[in-house]
């Protein structure tokens, strides 16, 4: 598990999109969208419910965030 997938899981839980955070790093959304299915992939878990129209988290991703979000940004 890397750091900067788990930056990638916090911004876009915090920008609800992942072509917002796709935007502001000059990637494609379908790569940041593949850095999270790789996190959740590792965690055995899903972190977002994805829809065409909403990406919102699961309770296992707002779990995850309130438990990572404040180590993360120390480190």
């Amino acid at each position: 598990m890397e750091i900067a997938s788990l930056k990638t899981f916090i911004e876009v839980l915090r920008r609800g999109s992942f072509s917002a955070v796709a935007h502001d790093h000059n990637v494609s959304p379908s790569s940041v969208s593949r850095v999270v299915a790789s996190l959740e992939s590792e965690l055995g878990t899903r972190l977002f419910q994805r829809s065409t129209r909403r990406l919102e988290p699961t309770e296992a991703g707002k779990y995850y965030f309130e438990h990572i979000e404040h180590l993360i940004e120390k480190l």
